[in-house]
């Protein structure tokens, strides 16, 4: 239930992007003006001039904020580090964890936590203390499947992600684009600590300029949790609650797309609020047949795809693997359209087809 929950997420945003909306959060009106028409180094220095500037919170009222902030729906601390529930906040077994280690800014721990950046609600979050203390400051990454910590839903060992060959930390799937968010937002809002990120994950994920900040081993693992993992409720909900509290935003919450466009497949393109994710020009087609009521795509592994059909208003109707041959059966839909995405090894592909008989 956990996968298929975690794969419906980034359905429905396929859904969004094929709707062509945009706007993920409640920015207000012109919030990212700076940053139009820009790409690159340029894109990312006029985020930093929007969200540089903003109300500096003290560190120690963080769990005070966090019932706002990371208020699970069912009434307790929302943990991404671990699966307790805890509805009181407790100094021994919660603590406030910078998902960003801070010693990698580049600053004493006695100064972190009286600076900006040591009590920025955006990478602070509540977290079990024991899933906190083996995170420790190691850089992020994919973890051997032997590395799960006990009682916790994280990973702390052996990298196996390409590029990197040392101790990581690893967030579960559900949250590991809200992760690569905050690293985004960080070095984009603290552009300005550049010159003296330090520690040793910064050896692996950081160079110490403005841009592009990340080495070639984390653009390609926060690109590729941005994409799998898609923009969430939770994350949106944080974002706003943050802005009442802070008054800046995550930008690549409000436009997770910005992230290609600063170190992606999209650098060559110019950034605007509403150009949106190069997802919405998907070539992908399903072609309907009345006389058999199939649909068939053209896969060059039809039987290893995953797809998911969905009305128009975002409800999935069915979801199956194809035949080899690339069809399924929709003959219990009636006449209209439909929104189909498909997941193969490493791509997801949305479109559209009709039903009509």
């Amino acid at each position: 239930m956990e996968i298929i929950r975690h794969i419906y997420k980034g359905i429905l945003f396929s859904l969004m992007l094929v709707l062509a909306t945009q706007l993920w959060a409640q920015e207000p009106e012109g919030y990212y003006s700076l940053a139009e028409g820009k790409n690159q180094a340029a894109l990312k220095t006029a985020l930093y001039n929007t969200i540089k500037n903003h109300t500096q919170l003290e560190y120690y009222s963080s769990s005070t904020y966090f019932r706002t902030t990371d208020w699970h729906p069912n009434g307790y601390f929302w943990d991404m580090y671990s699966n307790y529930k805890r509805t009181v906040w407790s100094g021994g077994g919660m603590n406030r964890e910078h998902s960003m280690p801070k010693s990698w800014f580049g600053i004493s721990s006695d100064e972190v936590n009286s600076e900006p950046i040591g009590s920025d609600l955006h990478n602070l979050y509540p977290s079990d203390a024991n899933a906190n203390s083996a995170k420790s400051n190691y850089a992020l990454g994919e973890a051997d499947g032997s590395s799960i910590l006990p009682n916790t839903i994280v990973k702390v060992g052996p990298n196996t992600f390409p590029g990197y060959n040392g101790t990581v930390f690893e967030p579960i799937d559900e949250y590991k684009g809200d992760f690569a968010r905050t690293y985004m937002y960080m070095v984009t809002c603290y552009e300005n600590y550049a010159p003296i990120w330090q520690s040793l994950g910064t050896s692996s994920m950081l160079y110490t300029n403005t841009y592009p900040t990340f080495k070639p081993y984390a653009v390609n693992l926060l690109l590729k949790w941005n994409s799998q993992d898609m923009v969430s409720d939770k994350e949106i909900k944080r974002n706003n609650a943050v802005y009442s509290f802070q008054h800046n935003r995550n930008p690549y919450i409000d436009h997770p797309e910005l992230a290609e466009f600063i170190w992606g497949n999209r650098m060559i393109e110019s950034w605007s609020v509403g150009v949106g994710p190069a997802e919405t020009k998907s070539t992908f087609t399903a072609k309907f047949n009345a006389a058999t009521n199939l649909i068939t795509v053209k896969l060059s592994k039809p039987e290893e795809a995953t797809y998911f059909i969905l009305s128009i208003n975002g409800i999935l109707l069915q979801t199956d693997k194809f035949s080899s041959n690339g069809t399924t059966s929709v003959a219990d839909l009636k006449n209209g359209l439909y929104l189909i995405v498909v997941y193969t090894a490493n791509k997801r592909k949305v479109g559209k087809f009709m039903i009509f008989r």
